[in-house]
């Protein structure tokens, strides 16, 4: 396989990846695959910048830091509802606890702080390293350790402290 064939190849997995979070976080699907198609065109231009090490935490980055940008501009939109109306979409949005509530352990982290529930999916779920999973976040080490232990504690606890 040519060298090419498998840094497209690895893209094409990554961006699949990158969009079940994005959809998991709520993220409409046309949403997704825009900010997916945004990120590809970044690593586009900056591929010669970027290593085999530092790839994925940062498309993982760039993709979330856009969902974010997304999210903002759309809550600065003017729109005013009514409460009814309001509490209606809210039932309605799907979230991370809805798409993922069949197994076990997300119906497990289903009340689990949204901070702790993503340092755990990278980790256990993305399989990244405590430093990548800073990079992501832009957060420090030592954060990401505290917050994937809070989430495990939070997690023993409901199930009765049994192993």
């Amino acid at each position: 396989m040519k060298k090419e064939d498998a840094l497209a190849s690895y893209l094409i997995n990554l961006g699949e990846e990158v969009f079940r979070l994005l959809l998991a976080k709520g993220a409409k699907k046309e949403d997704a695959e825009d900010i997916i198609q945004n990120t590809f065109y970044k690593v586009y231009l900056l591929l010669d910048d970027l290593t085999e090490r530092n790839l994925r935490p940062w498309f993982f980055r760039v993709s979330l830091n856009e969902y974010i940008d997304l999210k903002r501009k759309k809550e600065q939109q003017n729109i005013y509802l009514s409460e009814e109306i309001y509490s209606k979409l809210q039932q309605i949005d799907c979230d991370m606890n809805t798409i993922l509530n069949n197994d076990e352990i997300f119906y497990l982290l289903k009340d689990v702080k949204t901070e702790y529930k993503e340092i755990f999916f990278l980790k256990y779920y993305y399989d990244f390293s405590y430093e990548e999973i800073a990079t992501i976040l832009d957060i420090q080490i030592d954060s990401v350790k505290q917050k994937l232990y809070r989430a495990r504690k939070s997690i023993h606890s409901k199930i009765g402290g049994k192993r």
